[in-house]
């Protein structure tokens, strides 16, 4: 692994979870440079009380040197993606409420290019989470009914959270299932239980950073699997980890499994 620090730009630099990116980057300046940040007015980086006089501005140069982290909005993530693509960045992706049917495309061609990787979580702890969902659901199989609950703070805009669906779908890939057989809540005479039905529940509540827990319930007995997130800092975290790999990659799409190393 290169000592050179990572050159990096932060998009959506504003946001919660930009500042907190810049923040830690900022206190590792041996592993991290900040180039600049994006959002929707210019100046500098230390207008947003970030230790650091680096740019502010309000459209993605072409510094082909820099990795791009992006926690911006899902209606500008396919122009971020055809962006990174035509100038040469890696681009990791932490975006949350993006359609993974539009995305999943504009990914594929992108990885032809450069490094990109999208993880509606970046936080160590859920990326371990998922990979042992996954395990679990081809260990016990259809025997056992899976339900998946989430909880965050009341200002949260989408339901179920983007981890919850990311464990979801690591189940039904693994399983052949399919976002068909999620259940959305369940209300009145719905009646019965369907086979091979995935539950998602959310919560929505005071400031809740982000609970998760899966539920595998067979006859006799159940398996809970959990992850609580105290603050946003392992979130921010697992980007900048996600960034230095990306910055020595090759061209191609990657997952947090890939920059964790959680193999199969």
């Amino acid at each position: 692994m290169s000592t050179t620090p990572v050159s990096l730009i932060m998009h959506g630099a504003a946001g919660r979870m930009g500042r907190r990116i810049l923040h830690l980057a900022s206190e590792d300046a041996a592993a991290f440079r900040i180039a600049g940040g994006v959002d929707r007015d210019s100046g500098s980086l230390a207008d947003l009380g970030i230790p650091c006089d680096a740019p502010l501005w309000t459209e993605l140069p072409a510094m082909p040197g820099s990795v791009v982290v992006d926690f911006s909005h899902a209606s500008i993530t396919e122009a971020v993606i055809l962006r990174c693509q035509e100038v040469g960045m890696p681009l990791a992706i932490g975006t949350t409420g993006v359609d993974p049917e539009t995305l999943n495309p504009l990914l594929e061609r992108a990885a032809q290019d450069i490094p990109v990787l999208w993880a509606p979580n970046m936080s160590v702890g859920v990326n371990v989470v998922i990979a042992t969902a996954r395990r679990l659901a081809l260990t016990l199989g259809d025997d056992y009914d899976i339900e998946i609950v989430e909880a965050h703070h009341h200002h949260k805009v989408d339901a179920p959270s983007g981890t919850a669906l990311g464990i979801a779908d690591a189940i039904a890939e693994a399983t052949g299932r399919s976002r068909a057989d999620y259940q959305h809540g369940r209300s009145g005479h719905c009646g019965a239980r369907k086979a091979r039905e995935i539950g998602m529940h959310a919560l929505r509540m005071g400031d809740v950073v982000g609970d998760h827990t899966v539920y595998f319930v067979g006859g006799g007995e159940r398996i809970t699997l959990g992850h609580v997130a105290h603050n946003r800092d392992i979130f921010a975290g697992g980007a900048l980890r996600a960034a230095r790999f990306l910055a020595q990659a090759q061209a191609g799409r990657y997952s947090m499994a890939d920059v964790l190393g959680l193999g199969d």
